[in-house]
This record gives C-alpha cells, structure tokens and sequence, in this order.
C-alpha cells in the first residue's frame, strides 16, 4: 500500500516565489508565522480560494494515519490520504506523476493506489471570462485518464463518497490496487454513507463548503436513480454524475457476461462483440441467438431497449456545454447523430472530440474503445470522421465543413492545425504503428508551436504535444516541458509556468530527462 508521505522536510522550495508574491500580504498564523497556503502559494504563483487555504492550514493533516490531533479515520470513501504542505514544498513532490501527469495538475488527495484528486488549472483565457481559474479532477494512473469531480474539493469528496450509492457503483472512474496481503479493495469502505456530517472535521468541512447536501434525504438514498437526479437538481457533481447516469444507460445484461475467451471460442472478434454490445441495435440478429445458446442467457439479455439512447443524448448535450474540453461528451452526442442520420449534427459534433484529448474520453468504462482497438485508430471520432468526408452523401465540400469551432483553450487543439490534418493523424495508421504516430504527431506540434506568433498559441500546441494522444520517446518530455515552460512565460501565465517547473524537476529528478 503507498501512502504519501513528505520524502522530505526541506520546504526552502516555498522561498523561490516571484516577487509580487513575496511582497504581497503574506496569511500567516496564529503564531505570527507564514501559513502553509501562504508558502504554497509563494511557491507555485498560484492564489489558492479560501476553501483551499483553509483545507491546508487546518483540515488536510486530520487524514488516516495522522498523529495530529483531533485526526480521525474516516470511514467511507477512496481518496482519504492528503498531499501535505510538507510533500509539495520538497524539491520533488512526490504525488506528481510526470511525464504522465499533465503538467498543469496538482495532486492534493490520494486513495493510497496512485490515484488522485487534483487541482487543475484552467486555462487562463477562459478563468478570465468565467472567473473560474481552478477545478478538482480525478486522475488514474493506470492510463493516465482523468475527469472533473467538481469546481471545489470538497464538491469532489461528496462525489466519492456518494459513488457507492449511485447507478453502475462498481464503474469507477478509478480501478484501485489490490492489498494481497487481505485481498481486499485499498481505500473503498464497504459502506460509505456521508450521513452524520460530524463525524469527521472533513466531512463537516464539505458540509458547510456545499450547504446543499443538507437538502439532500441521505437516509433514504437507497435507490441510485433518486439520488443522482437529486444531485443534478441541486448541482452537486454535475459531471461525473451525469458520466454514471450515461454508464447506466448503456449498460445490458449481456455486456456484463462478455469476456474475450467467449469471443474466441465462438469463432469471433472481441473487438466485434464490444462493438455490437456497445449498441445492441448493431448486433446481427444470427450473433445474438448464438450468443444465447452458448451463453444460456434470456432473450431480454439482448434487447436493445435495454439502453437508453435518449438519456445518453441529454447527458451528453449537458456534458458538451458545460465541458467543451471531454471527448466523451462530444463522441456520444456525435454517435447518437449519427445513428440517427443526422449526419451535419455528427460531423459537428465528432469534430469537437478530435480537439480533445484521448485522456479524456473515458472510452474503457463507456465501452467506446472498440473503435480504437484496430486498425490503429486513434480517436472515436476519427473512425466516424472518416465514413462521414468520404461517403458520397456527405454535405461537406471542403475537408473541414461542419466544425463549429470553439475559442482556443488549454486541452483541446488549437484551431490553427486543420482538421484534415488531425485526421491524417488520428485515423487508420501506418504500419509503423500507434507508436510511431505519436511521435511523428508529438513533433507536428513542437515544429507548429515554434512557428506560432502567439505565446498563448505555442503553450496550448506544446501542452497538447504531450498530452493528447501522449508522445514518444520519453526523453522527449524533458525538452517538451522546457519550451512548454517556456512558453507559459512569454504568454505571462505565471501558474501555469510555475506548476509546470515542480513537474520538470521531478522528471529531471527520477528519470535524468
């Protein structure tokens, strides 16, 4: 089991702030000295909410295992062990993952499996429009795949501490490590109940951050529908409620019982029975009754009015306006289009999700990896592109008809790379492979983001360079983060450039790149 800890007490990393931040009032406490918030925020350049500078300066030692006082277990929920101020003043923190880990997030809670909750900086374009510069995302670090839980920490603690009580439970955006020693799941009580709110500083903390959970019958929060639907109303977890709510509509009875050992014993694909299982309206009727007779399996196993296509399409039409940088938002709306034949809404919607990341297309609990697990697809969307431009009813004239493209921000590709030209990556690859795809894609946008004349332009081309579809080799990270880094500076994003040096020296550090 890993549980973070400071490898460190050398904190002499909080005196490398800028010096308007040095000069600026300093929080202190109540001794007189410079608070941990104050220290964090000297450090990364970044001004943490008071949610955050309070979670540092009082809440985030009460954790499991702590000797504070007042410290407590907590009994529900799978992220319980914090960052401390300690870990994230050390010269090489040791919750960041780099290269994997994107360069703008900021491991704050742990689950003790490598998996974290992170504050993640917004773009600083859109933070100036809404006003919102930060939001808490889950990563996995088992694929490096990550989803806003909230705009607060504590709006993500309620989320993992619902998630036992909400539909498709057992589809969690995080697959925890196995303890061999008790063969059970680390970091995932059996039972969590947010019900007694003071039980726990933590979960008194969240309860006074979110004064709506107190709307909310938690006692009677026995059937997943009510609870999820009662969250949306009250805007609690909006987005990775609504990802369960899609999970469940997809879901079938039949989709549970497949495995790749059924598929190669009946003579037949996996990668076929993912596709035709994803919509059962795709599944040749012949397949279906050979899979009942193999599989001893009712005839509602599969019916395709098991899944909810409709509700797949409200909740991706939410995602989409409210998160323009989730593929998976954009590749469900542009599925459900599709298969309609509405074949404009498609393409629009599917060019959407070619500018967003694959880290972010939740494709293995959607069951939308079928489409990128031959041929060397890259992108769900890239596959429907390409039928899409090259069939003959297709209404676009140009390569790039039907884009309705978005303002530029960081995490989705920036409007000067073309379409056509993204799908010259993302589509069917070479024989040299994924691999070689990245690296050739890695290096378009180095070459693009060192010709651009905007700054802002570079650092959203560079970011992307590495955290798109990822690159290669690894070495390639070290000189990537130096002019992503670099470029952050030149555009005067200053958090972004100094959260991004903490990621550079841990990947100096623990790789020698």
């Amino acid at each position: 089991m890993t549980i973070p800890h400071s490898t460190t007490d050398d904190d002499s990393a909080a005196e490398n702030g800028n010096a308007a931040s040095l000069n600026a009032p300093q929080r202190r406490q109540g001794d007189g000295s410079v608070s941990w918030s104050q220290q964090l925020t000297n450090r990364f350049g970044i001004e943490f909410n008071d949610d955050l500078c309070h979670w540092w300066d009082e809440l985030c030692m009460l954790g499991p295992g702590s000797n504070q006082p007042g410290a407590q277990d907590l009994h529900w929920g799978e992220f319980r062990y914090a960052a401390t101020p300690q870990t994230l003043l050390s010269m090489v923190p040791d919750p960041i993952w780099p290269p994997l880990m994107p360069p703008n997030f900021l491991p704050l809670v742990g689950n003790g499996a490598g998996d974290w909750l992170c504050l993640r900086l917004i773009d600083p374009d859109v933070a100036a429009q809404t006003g919102i510069t930060t939001d808490i995302c889950q990563w996995y670090h088992g694929g490096g795949d990550w989803l806003p839980w909230g705009t607060r920490l504590a709006e993500a603690f309620l989320f993992d501490w619902s998630l036992a009580k909400l539909p498709q439970s057992d589809r969690r955006h995080a697959e925890p490590a196995q303890d061999d020693s008790s063969e059970t799941v680390l970091g995932v009580a059996p039972t969590p109940q947010p019900l007694d709110w003071e039980s726990h500083a933590w979960s008194r903390w969240v309860a006074e951050c979110l004064p709506a959970v107190h709307a909310i019958d938690w006692k009677s929060a026995d059937d997943p529908q009510r609870l999820a639907s009662e969250m949306l109303q009250h805007r609690l977890c909006e987005t990775p409620v609504r990802c369960q709510l899609v999970i469940d509509a997809l879901s079938s009875e039949l989709a549970g019982h497949l495995a790749p050992k059924i598929a190669h014993d009946l003579g037949m694909a996996w990668n076929d029975l993912m596709r035709w299982s994803f919509d059962l309206r795709t599944m040749p009727p012949e397949i279906a009754e050979r899979l009942q007779q193999a599989l001893q399996m009712p005839a509602h196993a599969y019916d395709p009015a098991q899944q909810r296509w409709d509700e797949v399409a409200n909740h991706a039409t939410k995602i989409c306006q409210s998160n323009v940088d989730l593929s998976w938002g954009h590749d469900l709306l542009g599925y459900v289009r599709w298969s309609a034949g509405d074949m404009q809404a498609a393409e629009a919607a599917f060019s959407r999700a070619l500018r967003c990341s694959v880290f972010t297309d939740q494709s293995v609990r959607l069951r939308t990896h079928w489409a990128t697990s031959s041929d060397g697809v890259a992108k769900f969307s890239a596959r429907f592109l390409e039928q899409i431009t090259s069939s003959a009813d297709s209404n676009s004239a140009s390569g790039n008809g039907h884009e309705d493209r978005l303002p530029d921000q960081i995490g989705r590709l920036p409007n000067a790379i073309e379409r056509d030209r993204l799908l010259s990556y993302f589509g069917r690859c070479t024989a040299d492979g994924a691999s070689s795809v990245r690296k050739e894609y890695s290096q378009m946008l180095i070459d693009e983001a060192a010709q651009s004349s905007s700054p802002a332009t570079s650092a959203r081309l560079l970011y992307a360079a590495g955290w798109d579809l990822g690159a290669e080799p690894l070495r390639r990270y070290g000189e990537l983060l130096d002019r992503y880094i670099q470029a952050c500076q030149d555009a005067g994003w200053s958090g972004h450039e100094r959260l991004a040096g903490v990621h550079r020296d841990g990947l100096k550090a623990r790789y020698n790149l």
